[in-house]
C-alpha cells in the first residue's frame, strides 16, 4: 500500500504541506525498501530519516502553535511525542528482528492511521486556524 499525495492531506499551509509530501514520500521510500527486500542499511538509513525529519517538521510546526496561541497546542505536542516514539520503537523491533511480512504491514498500519487521526484531524484544524488567525 503506497501512500498518495492528495487534496484530502493538504492543510492549507504551504510550508508545513510541504514538509508532509515530503513524510509522505520517504515513508514509501522505507516501506519500498522493506518489500524488496534491500539492504539492512538501506532501512536503517530512512529510519533515520525519518527520525530526524519528523523531528524538525514537529518543531516547525509546534513553533507557529506557539507563536499563534493555537489552543490545541498540548493535544499536537502530545501526538507528536508518541509518533517519535512509535518511530523509535520501529527501529528497535527492526534491528532485533529485521524485515518480515507482519513488520511491513505494522509500519503501513501505524502511519496510514497517524495521517488519518493527526493530519486529516488536528493538521487540518491546524491550517484553518493559522489561515484565519493571518486574516
Amino acid at each position: 500500500m503506497e501512500f498518495n499525495w492528495d487534496k484530502k492531506w493538504s492543510v492549507g499551509i504551504d510550508k508545513i504541506d510541504h514538509q508532509h509530501k515530503e513524510l509522505f514520500d520517504r515513508i514509501n521510500k522505507l516501506v519500498s525498501a522493506m518489500r524488496e527486500g534491500k539492504g539492512k542499511d538501506e532501512v536503517i538509513e530512512t529510519l533515520s530519516f525519518l527520525e530526524e525529519y519528523v523531528i524538525k517538521h514537529f518543531n516547525d510546526e509546534e513553533e507557529m502553535q506557539r507563536k499563534s496561541n493555537y489552543p490545541k497546542y498540548d493535544i499536537q505536542h502530545k501526538q507528536h511525542e508518541e509518533f517519535k516514539e512509535e518511530l523509535r520503537e520501529l527501529r528497535k523491533v527492526f534491528e532485533k528482528a529485521g524485515v518480515s511480512a507482519l513488520f511491513v504491514i505494522n509500519v503501513q498500519q501505524k502511519m496510514s492511521s497517524w495521517w488519518r487521526k493527526h493530519i486529516r484531524e488536528l493538521d487540518r484544524d491546524l491550517g484553518g486556524f493559522l489561515i484565519e488567525s493571518s486574516k
